[in-house]
Formats: structure tokens, C-alpha cells, sequence
């Protein structure tokens, strides 16, 4: 079955906002008086990654909170843990089972087909042709990457006008983690394009999810190599990276969420973050269980335009960011939108 990323402008479906709760080591029996009773399998990056399955995870809190429906998860250690889990919260008569990662692929497609009842959605991933029982939901970052990018660019110009470079430190090499690095190369060779200028962009893939002092290793030596910006990619891989940035005194992006609500240590040296509405997409999909228009076998893409990605504030970089910076991303953003800037993500 063809396995697809999207880019363009389609929604099958609409969402709206986030999830809560703590891990049991296996799905605890769902309360009866529940509206609805709702499982999610992390990825192996771990439920307090700062980042993507944390937001996950906060979608269905919000759901807890605002639709009264119950909510457990499962963190998954390894990849085999994937199918056990998914089926731990099946047998238990649980409703909808949420899956987290483009790596939860094979096993929630293998899943769905032995649970035919059971409705699932699964975030970062989608399947063509559709799974009748299960809604992907997939970001198009390229557009949100390439502004990040720019101002990344902009601003290592800005701090180191005679050597400026920007660098990333990513988890694994897979699709999801790609298109971030893909737009903010993007949007550094638009700013170097525009300005006459020669930002630098370097990078490693560690590998992994869950390596924070790798990742901080490798932001070190990104550091050690001239970069002035790093963006963390992958969950507490790249949040090692951004750590690197601060114990060297320089800058950082973060990744999925607004994380500067979610790096106390190094929110003060964090420029942005490249945003996917995670908790939005997956409270949304709650939302349509409950009201009967679960859209089984389509896929929810968010963009620019539909608000499922986007780049979060400057927060204390608010009036330190150039004026005339400030004003090429409203420019960028506006032809993002309109689709007169490519970003160059094939998917």
C-alpha cells in the first residue's frame, strides 16, 4: 500500500484542540460513564518530549476536559511495542486508539484491519488507498520550516555578519523530520537569494528520538563548526541540540510545538518554533467521533491556510527582530498561502 506525505491544500477533515493524563503500564478497563473512551500509543520518543507526542497527548486532555471523554495512553519503548499496545486498548473496548509517529504506520494499518469496529487515527501518516477505519492527519511544515528558516538566516546574519551559518540537529531520517529540514533550507536560500547574502546551512540525523545528549553532542559540534542558530528537530534529540545553544551562548528553534511553554532552561534563547497544531488535529478527530462524522479512510492535512501549522511568537525577541525582517515574513507568509513561493518539498 502507497504510503504518502501531503502538501497541498486539501482537508477531508476539520479539527480542533488537545489531550491529558498518566501512562499505566497496560489500558485500564474504560469507565462506563464515559462519552467516549479514547487510547493513544505514543512513538518511542516518550510522552514527555517537550514536543510532538506531549501535544499529542494534550489533545486528548483538552478532549477530557471539554467533551467528558476518558482518556488513557501507552508509552511505547521499542517499535515491537507498537502492535502489543495497539491491541491492548482494543481488547479493553475502547473506541478510538489514536496513534503518534510516521514510525506507527505498518502496525496501526495491520491493527485496524484485525479491529474493523474500532476507529483510530494515527498523526503524521496516511494511507493511499484509504483505511476505511482510520483518519491520517499530516502537516505540511515545508511552509511554516521556510519562514523559521528565514528568520534563522536572518537573524545569524544579524548576530555574525562576517560568518553566518544556521544548523540543525534532527532524530530520524524519515519523511516528517525531512520536510522540516527541507523548508528551513528553503527559506535560508531565499534569504540569501533576497539579500545578496551567504548564510551557511549544516546538519546531522541522529538517528533517534529519545537522544538528548547526542543531540546536544552534535549541536556542540555544529557550534564548534561556526553555526550560530540551531533547530531542533525530534523530539529530546533535538531538544539536546537547542540545549547546546544555550550552554554556548547562541540561539535556538524549536520544533512541533511552542516550545518555549515547554523548555524553561532554554526558552530565553529560542527565536520561534516550526508549529504543527497537534493537539488541535487530534481533539478534532475526539470531536467528530462524538458527533458522528468521523471521516474514515480520509486524511486532515494541516497548512498555512487552514492554521495546522504555523510559526509560533518571538516571545523575548519581540522588538529585537528587524523591522524589515518582521515584514518579509508577513510578505512570506501571504505568498506561501497564495502558492507563489515553492518551498521545494517534493514529499
Amino acid at each position: 500500500m502507497k504510503r504518502w506525505m501531503l502538501t497541498s491544500l486539501i482537508v477531508l477533515l476539520a479539527l480542533s484542540m488537545v489531550v491529558g493524563a498518566c501512562a499505566p503500564a497496560a489500558a485500564p478497563e474504560p469507565e462506563d460513564e464515559c462519552a467516549l473512551k479514547v487510547g493513544m500509543v505514543s512513538d518511542i520518543g516518550g510522552i514527555d518530549d517537550a514536543s510532538f507526542n506531549e501535544n499529542s497527548w494534550k489533545g486528548l486532555e483538552d478532549a477530557e476536559a471539554e467533551l467528558g471523554v476518558c482518556s488513557q495512553f501507552i508509552e511505547s519503548q521499542a517499535q515491537a511495542d507498537y502492535e502489543k499496545n495497539i491491541t491492548e486498548f482494543a481488547e479493553q473496548g475502547y473506541d478510538l486508539i489514536v496513534t503518534v509517529g510516521f514510525l506507527l504506520g505498518d502496525a496501526t494499518e495491520k491493527m485496524a484491519a484485525e479491529y474493523p469496529d474500532v476507529k483510530f487515527a494515527i498523526v503524521d501518516y496516511a494511507y493511499d488507498p484509504g483505511v476505511p477505519n482510520v483518519v491520517g492527519i499530516v502537516f505540511a511544515t515545508d511552509g511554516a520550516a521556510f519562514m523559521t528558516g528565514y528568520l534563522a538566516a536572518a537573524w545569524a546574519d544579524l548576530q555574525d555578519p562576517d560568518d553566518p551559518a544556521v544548523g540543525y540537529v534532527a532524530g530520524m531520517q524519515i519523511p516528517t523530520v525531512e520536510i522540516f529540514v527541507a523548508g528551513h533550507a528553503a527559506g535560508i536560500a531565499y534569504y540569501n537569494e533576497k539579500y545578496g547574502k551567504d548564510v551557511a546551512f549544516s546538519g546531522t540525523y541522529v538517528g533517534d528520538f529519545e537522544a538528548a545528549d547526542e543531540g546536544k553532542t552534535q549541536g556542540l559540534s555544529l557550534i564548534d563548526e561556526g553555526v550560530d542558530v540551531i533547530f531542533g528537530i525530534g523530539g529530546k534529540t533535538g531538544n539536546g541540540g537547542i540545549a547546546a545553544a544555550k550552554e554556548r551562548g547562541k540561539w535556538g528553534i524549536g520544533v512541533d510545538v511552542d516550545q518555549y511553554s515547554t523548555l524553561p532552561n532554554e526558552k530565553d534563547i529560542l527565536l520561534t518554533s516550526t508549529m504543527k497544531r497537534l493537539d488541535a488535529a487530534v481533539f478534532g478527530v475526539v470531536e467528530s467521533v462524538l458527533d458522528d462524522t468521523f471521516a474514515g479512510g480520509g486524511v486532515y492535512v494541516g497548512t498555512l491556510p487552514n492554521g495546522g501549522v504555523g510559526m509560533a511568537p518571538f516571545h523575548d525577541f519581540e522588538g529585537q527582530i528587524p523591522e524589515q525582517i518582521v515584514a518579509d515574513l508577513a510578505e512570506i507568509e501571504a505568498a506561501l498561502i497564495a502558492g507563489t513561493i515553492d518551498t521545494g518539498w517534493e514529499g
